[in-house]
């Protein structure tokens, strides 16, 4: 019977007890899928191997760890222990953020694109001396390839090099921060708060010494059900005379909300989509927690549709309009979140387990923030500007980590940056357009693909390691070795492909879309800067203050139904996706609960991972006959933001 909690087993295994070769076999899962995520996502454009919060890349090779690998290593006698198997899987998946196709694509298409689209009409030539000189090839013939592809399919490792080195020296110095952050707040959020960590929970369950989960017969049939929704539409997909059950697009708002005021809800709003492994999800963590998400994104609506009635105007989300006012209450409900987890940790550290691990993840952590701060600022940006967007990048990583352990939404994200911020409080171009064009390169790498922040897998990873008995020492040292061949990996790979088939023939998404919306966004303000924005302004002072408002009733109020998480992410295009599937596992947990019991509840348990599972293998299985078929297109997920 699966557990209804799942908690750090006291007993851990020395990192001698753990022999090399995994570690090895580890680094070589990490290359691979680096190779595989740039040939199945710029080729394929299927479904994304390192998307959401637990991944199909890591999931997926942990399940033949399990089914295929380990059942021949028994017969060598030499089976992989539990410790080792949560090393294997945490590796890739802790990494996911330096092996997805954003990290790996995204540096490279920026600095040649201003390049390689340049004429009279679009004036990119005003914004190419600003481009950082080591970050791309200085023969426009190297760049023409990158964009058309080499006959011979031969990348110009050298004109790469400095570029390569570049991103590595930064993955290095961001590690470094991020594993300080992990240090410094996961004993107290596990030992003394004792969140769920529900993502990692269903890894744990995976990896029991007992096996238990795999032997209910509810996971199967949660597992089951998910596969077939998959598998129809998927049949669907190759055979157009199946009806495509559409789950992705289940409720368009602007069929229902037609005429002013209420068609302001239907203004750049994404279909909502109905997502098995959301609802999973949702069934583990607490009701109070669940119930924020959907209840604010749906007052969000109601906002919306008193300032349009009012006479605002809908406007765009980085100036002027209901859009900016909605999304700067995002930036002040980050900024309230993340000094409260801040304060609140470093005035219990004392009081916390590891009191000396604490400290000593934040002075790693001033030493890879230092170090991001300064590289850059070698690069070109002024030291102010770099600090201020690292400021603003680890305020973002901290909250959606908390958001990540605490809610376990498999898709999370902001929708701001960090140009929002000082757009709305000094006007578009205050920081300058150097600062702007230079600190646009780690913003696009690090932040635009919002679901693969990194610090929720690496919280989740020491969580799981944790669990199942594998110690910080060892994992640690591993992650900073595989960061490192993971940036060299993933770019590599990315550049095989790009150089043999042309940028202009692989996915529009990060080889072009990306690329030329950054250029064109700063353009546009070169041209006609817009000063502060003093709605916005007034946005997130209201957000810092209804923030804070929901902290101090939560705390002082027993019983306070709603959390306060679920308002920083009120008004962000992944929970416009995902609210109603949050809102079904709500429900059904709820009913459950109420009307049939706890013993029932913990029951079915294994069918809500089954779900989760499910769309994780489902999504395996049709990438495999995807890249058999050579059938584009293939995407069971949320699909790409607008921008």
């Amino acid at each position: 019977m699966i557990t209804t909690e799942v908690r750090a087993t006291p007993k851990v295994v020395p990192a001698r007890h753990l022999r090399y070769w995994v570690g090895l076999l580890g680094f070589f899962i990490v290359c691979l899928l680096a190779w595989l995520r740039a040939h199945l996502d710029l080729r394929l454009e299927g479904s994304r191997i390192a998307y959401g919060q637990l991944p199909v890349g890591p999931v997926v090779v942990l399940l033949l760890l399990l089914w295929v690998f380990q059942p021949f290593l028994k017969r060598l006698s030499r089976s992989l222990t539990v410790p080792e198997l949560a090393l294997l899987f945490c590796l890739p998946f802790a990494l996911t953020r330096f092996w997805s196709s954003s990290y790996s694509v995204l540096p490279l298409t920026l600095p040649v694109a201003p390049f390689y689209y340049a004429n009279p009409a679009n004036n990119y030539d005003l914004l190419q001396p600003l481009v950082p000189q080591h970050l791309f090839p200085k023969e426009k013939l190297f760049i023409k390839a990158f964009y058309e592809g080499n006959p011979s399919g031969a990348v110009p490792w050298d004109q790469w090099q400095p570029a390569l080195l570049i991103w590595t020296l930064s993955t290095f110095f961001l590690l470094v921060s991020l594993i300080g952050l992990t240090l410094f707040f996961y004993r107290r959020w596990a030992n003394q708060e004792k969140l769920i960590f529900p993502i990692a929970r269903i890894v744990v369950e995976m990896l029991q010494k007992n096996q238990s989960l795999w032997k209910t017969r509810a996971l199967w049939t949660g597992l089951f059900v998910s596969c077939l929704l998959h598998s129809w539409n998927g049949l669907s997909h190759y055979f157009p005379v199946l009806p495509t059950l559409n789950i992705r697009q289940f409720i368009k708002m602007n069929a229902l909300f037609a005429s002013p005021p209420w068609a302001i809800i239907s203004y750049e709003s994404a279909p909502v989509g109905i997502y098995p492994s959301v609802i999973g999800t949702t069934y583990l963590i607490p009701a109070e927690v669940a119930v924020g998400f959907w209840l604010f994104h749906l007052l969000s609506y109601v906002e919306m549709v008193i300032l349009f009635a009012l006479g605002l105007p809908a406007g765009g989300v980085d100036y002027g309009g209901i859009r900016a006012i909605t999304r700067s209450h995002e930036i002040g409900a980050f900024l309230v979140f993340a000094g409260v987890l801040a304060i609140r940790t470093w005035k219990s550290q004392k009081q916390t387990e590891g009191v000396v691990a604490t400290r000593f993840g934040l002075v790693l952590f001033l030493i890879g923030f230092g170090g991001l701060a300064f590289l850059w600022t070698w690069l070109g940006a002024d030291w102010w500007a770099s600090l201020g967007y690292f400021i603003i990048y680890f305020v973002v990583c901290l909250v959606l980590a908390r958001i990540s352990c605490q809610a376990g939404c498999m898709f999370i994200g902001m929708d701001f940056h960090p140009h929002n911020v000082s757009g709305y409080l000094f006007g578009q171009t205050s920081l300058g357009l150097k600062n702007l064009v230079v600190m646009m390169f780690p913003h696009m790498a690090y932040m635009m693909e919002r679901d693969v922040v990194p610090l929720p897998y690496l919280l989740n990873s020491v969580h799981i390691a944790s669990c199942l008995g594998l110690s910080e020492r060892w994992l640690f040292p591993n992650l900073i070795i595989g960061g490192l061949i993971a940036s060299l990996a993933s770019m590599g790979s990315s550049l095989k492909v790009i150089y043999r088939f042309g940028g202009l023939n692989l996915h529009y998404h990060y080889l072009t879309r990306l690329s030329r919306w950054a250029w064109d966004k700063y353009l546009g303000w070169l041209r006609s800067p817009a000063p502060p924005d003093r709605k916005a302004t007034v946005g997130i002072i209201a957000g810092v203050s209804f923030s804070a408002l929901l902290v101090t009733c939560h705390q002082r109020l027993p019983g306070f139904p709603v959390h306060p998480l679920g308002f920083a992410l009120a008004d962000s295009l992944v929970i416009r996706r995902i609210w109603l599937s949050v809102f079904l596992g709500w429900a059904v947990k709820g009913i459950v609960l109420r009307y049939l019991g706890l013993a029932v509840y913990r029951s079915l348990l294994p069918g809500f991972i089954g779900l989760v599972l499910g769309e994780l293998i489902a999504a395996g299985v049709w990438l495999s006959v995807d890249a058999a078929a050579g059938k584009k297109g293939h995407d069971i997920f949320p699909g790409f933001p607008p921008l």
